[in-house]
């Protein structure tokens, strides 16, 4: 059992040694710039639902919900998020999930989340429209997945931001939404909200 677990843990160091060799460089960090560190997002949808780029497409939504006025993003895609963070000039390292649960049905991902928080409505979020908007149709988002979502779906979105050292600059927040017919997009509105509550946060720290 013991030679099981170390054996694992080699392989998994291997794996993220060779993930470091392969990190796509980024430009230079410019003076006065913050730059935000976006850990590939984590997905449970469930076996029936029909797109599987649900990670991509919360990541490149979050790429233009984030962008700001001296704020920056890049991808984080190594196992090790710290470690690459900090080789990347990372100020802030943002994690999230996204949950579906099927309109009259159990919670996929049931099991203990990742990411547990209070969850809570959230109003309308008047940059949503701008992010389903300001990204190119040809790059797939949380809109182009939306039309996976049917009538009484529940979606989750939970995320957290830290800092490099590993402070929580915001613990972790979940907020839902139900879907009142089928296509509509329920995440969008989550990520803005999301992105709206770290872009106030990072300018008052």
């Amino acid at each position: 059992m013991y030679k099981s677990i170390i054996t694992i843990t080699v392989l998994m160091l291997i794996s993220a040694s060779s993930s470091f060799s392969q990190i796509e460089s980024v430009p230079e960090k410019k003076p006065g710039v913050i730059r935000i560190g976006i850990v590939s997002p984590m997905a449970d949808m469930g076996k029936d639902f029909s797109f599987a780029d649900t990670p991509m497409a919360v990541r490149n939504t979050l790429q233009v919900a984030l962008a700001d006025e001296n704020v920056e993003t890049v991808f984080i895609e190594s196992a090790l998020p710290e470690k690459e963070a900090k080789l990347k000039k990372c100020d802030y390292v943002f994690y999230s999930r996204v949950l579906r649960k099927k309109g009259g049905g159990g919670m996929f991902g049931a099991m203990a989340p990742m990411l547990a928080g209070a969850a809570g409505m959230i109003p309308g979020v008047g940059i949503a429209g701008a992010v389903a908007g300001a990204a190119a149709s040809t790059v797939i988002t949380a809109t182009t997945v939306s039309g996976g979502f049917k009538s009484k779906d529940e979606v989750t979105y939970e995320y957290r931001l830290m800092s490099t050292d590993g402070s929580a600059i915001i613990p972790v927040t979940s907020t839902k939404q139900k879907a009142k017919k089928s296509g509509e997009d329920v995440l969008s509105p989550q990520i803005a909200a999301a992105a709206n509550a770290v872009l106030e946060k990072i300018k008052k720290t």
